[in-house]
């Protein structure tokens, strides 16, 4: 999230929890380009675990899990064992090691953090392949999944049968999604990063602008 925008927006009158400028009495909602955000949450994975919030609840405590890149590694290794097949045909080296130029592909973001990759590991875990550990890594994968198609969908008709890449309505679960997400991104921490991610602010700020359309 570029710190200009950022700053045009609140001398405009906008902020995270009021998304929107006021012109001739008529708000108008601001959002932030949501590839770009996604690109910047990939980045900051590839150099952070991710301490979150997970659905392993104790006495109505909130449980946390550590989401790690390395876990994906560790999955395509184990998903190219097989020759006959594989859960994530599309997943390469410049998925897991983009140098400058391949971070900057909003389609390698948007193909490691997506659902063939989480389910294929959800069952390389099942089969004891992968260890237990990567289940909080498959979460954050399949939301960050609905979460890019939750902003990208363009038809009221199903694509491959997700149900969040598809117009919003008041019977879909986008808003449940959104209400999940915003969650995670206030509570989650970049573990060895001394300051939050501008990813994480405009993450909840698009959500709130879309929620308030």
């Amino acid at each position: 999230m570029d710190g200009v925008n950022k700053r045009a927006l609140s001398i405009l009158g906008a902020s995270v929890e009021q998304p929107y400028i006021l012109l001739n009495n008529r708000e108008v909602v601001t959002i932030f380009d949501t590839p770009h955000l996604l690109k910047c949450f990939r980045n900051m994975f590839l150099k952070y675990d991710i301490k979150c919030p997970t659905n392993i609840t104790s006495n109505d405590q909130i449980g946390f899990g550590v989401a790690k890149w390395s876990h994906i590694k560790e999955f395509y290794e184990t998903d190219n064992t097989n020759p006959n097949f594989v859960f994530a045909p599309c997943l390469k080296q410049e998925h897991l090691n983009p140098n400058t130029k391949q971070k900057m592909k909003v389609k390698l973001a948007a193909q490691v953090l997506s659902h063939s990759v989480a389910a294929g590991m959800y069952a390389k875990i099942s089969q004891g392949e992968l260890s237990s550990e990567a289940v909080t890594t498959a979460n954050v994968i399949a939301n960050m999944d609905k979460l890019f198609d939750c902003v990208n969908a363009c038809t009221p008709d199903l694509r491959r049968g997700k149900p969040y890449s598809t117009n919003m309505t008041n019977n879909t679960p986008h808003l449940t999604h959104f209400t999940l997400m915003k969650n995670f991104f206030k509570e989650l921490t970049f573990l060895g990063c001394k300051r939050a991610s501008p990813s994480q602010e405009g993450w909840i700020w698009s959500i709130n602008g879309i929620e308030r359309i």
